[in-house]
């Protein structure tokens, strides 16, 4: 997103140049310039994330229902050459979050289930859920304490598609695991569907100060307007009332 904004804005400058447009050609050289320093150097992350993710930057206090629901959203994959289908580079700190949990809700003696959310959004010819249920074994998670959400896309469908698994589930109390940056939208979506979700966050963004724009600050400003775009989306269709979807696409539990 942040390359795309760069681009439209260097563009519109050369466009304008084109047509002789003087003073519409400077405005987006400037408008560009500025937003590559101000997001490359760090002081626009770190606005847009310190107010976004300041809710989430302390994880909850641990309070164990008997039967508890842990909803770990998915964050991509990779595929090496030669092996199958891993998690994404992003998402191994959602997925040792999740083990964290459910570690210490099984040692607490509770009944936990540990629902993996994520359909093929890739088009890699297996779903995200199937991927990380394979590295969520090998790290003890065992086969029966887990469920399978294979269907969705977004993370609205995330919490579209959670809604009737987590109501054969029975749970006492859902929490949901994913990024820090990402909580304040998934919360929005889960709760929209009538789930009342404990947030806990796993890797926490923040931009970094810079002398000259760096990639990562790039990456980190990308991610964050991402979230508000997406918000902004989610917003609308709230708004438009979009709640409803035929039982049978809500999907079985699935393993």
């Amino acid at each position: 997103m942040t390359v795309h904004l760069l681009i439209a804005l260097f563009a519109l400058a050369w466009l304008a140049g084109r047509l002789g447009w003087r003073r519409l050609r400077l405005t987006g050289i400037v408008l560009a310039l500025a937003f590559l320093v101000a997001a490359g150097c760090g002081a626009l992350p770190k606005l847009l994330l310190r107010v976004w993710q300041s809710p989430y930057a302390q994880r909850p206090a641990l309070d164990w229902a008997p039967s508890n629901a842990i909803v770990l959203l998915t964050a991509g994959a990779t595929y090496p050459p030669g092996g199958p289908l891993e998690p994404g580079h992003t998402a191994y700190s959602r997925i040792a979050e999740a083990v964290v949990l459910y570690r210490d809700c099984r040692a607490s003696g509770a009944r936990c289930t540990l629902l993996v959310s994520g359909g093929d959004a890739e088009n890699t010819g297996e779903p995200l859920a199937r991927t990380y249920k394979r590295t969520l074994m090998q790290l003890g998670v065992p086969r029966e304490d887990m469920v399978l959400e294979k269907h969705s896309l977004t993370t609205w469908g995330n919490a579209l598609y959670a809604r009737g698994m987590l109501r054969q589930i029975g749970a006492d109390r859902v929490w949901l695991v994913t990024s820090a940056h990402h909580l304040r939208r998934a919360v929005f979506a889960f709760e929209h569907f009538g789930i009342k979700v404990t947030p806990v966050r796993a890797d926490y963004l923040r931009g970094v100060w810079s002398l000259l724009p760096s990639a990562y600050n790039l990456y980190v400003t990308n991610a964050a307007m991402h979230e508000y775009v997406g918000m902004a989306l989610y917003h609308w269709y709230a708004w438009r009332g979009r709640t409803d979807v035929p039982t049978e696409n809500e999907g079985p539990a699935e393993d």
